[in-house]
């Protein structure tokens, strides 16, 4: 008798076949049988009673009848020695079953005629392997099931954890074993003559030609795996064999074919990691992998849940998530178009959905942003004519053409909110220069009350200052603006012209108006010295203004979250999100046609950072953190950006009116220009201030109560870090450190498209 040391119940997972017509087989039953805590399952009646039905379809036996068909079939002498006796040790249960051929007949009787008898012995002599045991788990079931081929090779080297128990079929009583064991377990339980072959290694190099070779060619391969190496190594080494391979990714149901059976010139993943080896995708983090995942997948084809988890990873979750209906219904898709593909069907490479949100129509669809398209200044030439003054004196010289391109040139080179660009500018027959703000151009959230638009004006104006006294012609600038809204901002005289430059205050800049950009490269932490930073404080002190420096790292990572914190208020609001997808150039291709923009390239963005930025397209995985109070991922690339900063500063001063950020523009501009001059990078990082200012002065933000609560207790945390006072005006936050030269630069729009010469 076999004692229980002898049962390895953790490492068995194939059954043992007793032939009880062969005397050895005879003896282990006997000697099993024996064993006081062995299971006996014999319900071979049964199995004889269904071989009698459908070897008799026409007829209809009652009970009394079906029995004694069962006893001239199975005279009781002769009972225990038909069919075979099979053996689960890890379940230590002795199971009589039919022999191979009657089993399956009757086993797979119920596929009859939607897989006839000669599709179903066509596919016994079928082989297919399936590397990753979590999704594959349920394509291995439902191929069994269906016995959809006569020989399953399993692939997975990992063990089942808690956090499986969402999707797998496996109860706790199996935390720890592996997956591979799981599965073929219980497929052997189902079908113990089919043919299992197990590496419970998982997938290599060293073994991959075993897996598609050994014992025969693979006729398809499935991939369930997550190692990303793995999945591309699969794909290279199937299409020297001419495997054809299967993937199904859970969400919206993708099932993915690649023919390289017929196509085995054909591209892995279709191309799309194209120039991509095996091993660049070895050890990758999770923060890593989506960005290639994304790349497989495509990120327009995500569903709404899967964009906004994977902003979450590394965040609030450790990895995409999974659902056992999604999982279950990959597993019916693969078993079907695998049954087909193995019968000689029309089965084309390409990627298919089975997305029952989309079928049901269950979520809204996907909201289209219009991208801007503003109208060309000729459009409305008459309205903005309208309102030059008439009350400003004839310039004393006049430009030329050529002076006048070069100056407007310059003056545009200016930086302004969403690089939108907000000015027109207007020369009238007097030779004066206006400047007009594009309210139609500048129209959104961040511009409360045309505040952003009127730094950008500052600092444009401070350019034309700089750029005209540098080609020895002296101006006077008359202000216009008295109230917010108001849309003629200045007007430019122009007195005289000298063969030298005319002696400005800071005339020095000029040289760096064209060297001056946003830098958001992140890297090596280095210090200002006090000289740099007290160079820059005394421009600001000059200009009227204060600027408030800090370098201390306590101090960052606090602004790390206030600033992550309201650029996700900022996207959950309507016309906050609205704005930024607008804003955004997505492509260089996209920022070479509008010149206007922010290019993503500019972000200095890693693939995956690019990726989940991309993924903010979709409006609706924005209204879903929203909904539920999450998109804590969406806070990352604020919290880099400071924790990498030589220090901050924030610019203040003046009173809540429109000329105190018409004069802070062109302070900030003189900063600006004299830190990039001295090899100071410098990014705005701002955009908060103007939502301050928006949920403070105004009683419908387009805020929640529970997000303006939120707004309001960041705003508190800001001002504690800066030491601010009640009464301190807050105009502008940047950032400041030593980067080098940005990887790519914003464009301007040509100075025919903002200037009309009347």
């Amino acid at each position: 008798m076999l004692e229980s040391s002898e049962i390895d119940l953790k490492g068995r997972f194939y059954p043992e076949i007793y032939n009880p017509s062969i005397k050895e087989s005879w003896e282990t039953i006997l000697d099993l049988k024996m064993h006081p805590f062995l299971t006996v399952v014999d319900e071979i009646d049964s199995q004889v009673a269904d071989l009698i039905k459908a070897d008799n379809p026409e007829r209809s036996f009652s009970k009394i009848e079906l029995d004694l068909e069962v006893r001239k079939y199975l005279p009781l002498s002769e009972k225990d020695f038909i069919g075979n006796w099979i053996f689960y040790p890890w379940k230590n249960t002795l199971v009589h079953v039919l022999p191979k051929e009657d089993f399956i007949r009757i086993r797979t009787l119920r596929n009859n005629f939607k897989i006839t008898p000669e599709e179903q012995q066509e596919l016994g002599k079928k082989k297919v392997g399936i590397v990753g045991l979590s999704v594959g788990q349920s394509v291995a079931l439902a191929i069994s099931l269906e016995r959809g081929c006569g020989e399953l090779r399993l692939a997975d080297f990992d063990t089942l954890e808690l956090s499986n128990l969402n999707r797998l079929k496996a109860g706790v009583t199996s935390l720890g074993l592996e997956k591979v064991v799981i599965a073929a377990r219980e497929i052997s339980e189902i079908d113990p003559y089919l043919n299992i072959k197990v590496y419970r290694e998982g997938i290599n190099q060293s073994n991959i030609h075993d897996f598609l070779t050994s014992g025969g060619h693979l006729d398809l391969l499935i991939d369930e795996c997550d190692s990303l190496d793995i999945k591309l190594l699969l794909r290279e080494e199937a299409k020297k064999e001419k495997i054809p391979v299967l993937m199904e990714t859970s969400d919206r149901g993708m099932l993915d074919i690649e023919r390289f059976d017929l196509e085995p010139n054909r591209p892995s993943f279709h191309g799309l990691l194209d120039g991509v080896k095996p091993e660049d995708l070895k050890n990758l983090s999770n923060k890593e992998k989506v960005s290639i995942v994304l790349k497989i997948t495509g990120l327009e084809t995500l569903s709404l849940r899967m964009k906004t988890s994977l902003l979450e990873i590394g965040q609030t979750i450790t990895s995409w998530p999974q659902l056992a209906s999604g999982v279950f219904l990959g597993g019916a898709s693969v078993a079907h178009v695998s049954r087909k593909l193995l019968l000689g069907s029309n089965v084309d490479s390409g990627r298919y959905y089975i997305d029952f949100d989309d079928i049901l129509k269950i979520d809204s669809p996907l909201e289209e942003i219009i991208k801007p398209n503003y109208q060309a200044i000729s459009d409305f030439q008459e309205e903005i004519i309208s309102q030059i003054p008439s009350n400003i004196l004839q310039s004393a010289y006049f430009l030329s053409k050529e002076e006048l391109k070069e100056i407007v040139e310059k003056a545009n080179l200016a930086p302004s909110g969403g690089n939108v660009q907000p000015w027109i500018w207007v020369f009238d027959k007097k030779g004066v220069l206006h400047l007009i703000h594009d309210s139609k151009r500048s129209h959104s959230m961040l511009d409360y009350k045309g505040t952003g638009s009127l730094i950008a004006f500052g600092a444009a104006l401070e350019n034309l200052r700089l750029a005209s006294a540098k080609i020895g012609i002296e101006t006077e600038f008359i202000s216009h603006i008295n109230n917010f809204g108001d849309e003629l901002i200045a007007s430019i005289r122009f007195i005289s012209k000298f063969k030298k430059p005319v002696d400005v205050p800071y005339l020095d800049l000029a040289e760096g108006i064209s060297l001056r950009c946003t830098n958001r490269k992140n890297g090596e932490r280095i210090f200002l010295t006090p000289e740099e930073i007290a160079v820059l404080e005394n421009l600001a002190i000059v200009g009227g203004l204060n600027l408030k420096f800090s370098e201390d790292e306590s101090d960052l990572e606090n602004l790390a979250k206030v600033v992550g914190g309201m650029d996700r208020m900022r996207l959950f609001h309507d016309q906050g999100i609205a704005d930024f997808i607008k804003e955004v150039r997505w492509s260089e291709k996209e920022a070479i046609e509008s010149r206007d923009g922010i290019d993503i390239a500019t972000l200095e963005l890693s693939g995956t950072e690019k990726a989940a930025m991309g993924l903010l397209k979709d409006p609706r995985t924005v209204k879903f953190f929203r909904k539920f109070l999450m998109g804590y991922g969406l806070t990352k690339i604020s919290k880099d950006t400071l924790l990498t900063a030589s220090g901050v500063a924030l610019l203040q001063g003046g009173e809540f009116d429109p000329k105190s950020y018409l004069n802070a523009g062109k302070v900030l501009q003189r900063i600006w220009i004299k830190a990039n001059c001295m090899g100071i990078s410098f990014q705005p990082v701002t955009a908060m201030l103007f939502i301050f200012n928006l949920v403070e002065r105004e009683s419908k933000s387009g805020f929640s109560s529970k997000e303006e609560q939120e707004i309001k207790k960041l705003k508190n945390d800001f001002n504690s870090i800066f030491k601010n006072k009640e009464n301190e005006q807050n105009l502008f936050l940047f950032r400041l450190n030593k980067m080098g030269e940005p990887s790519v630069r914003a464009l301007r729009r040509p100075v025919e498209e903002t200037l009309i010469v009347l």
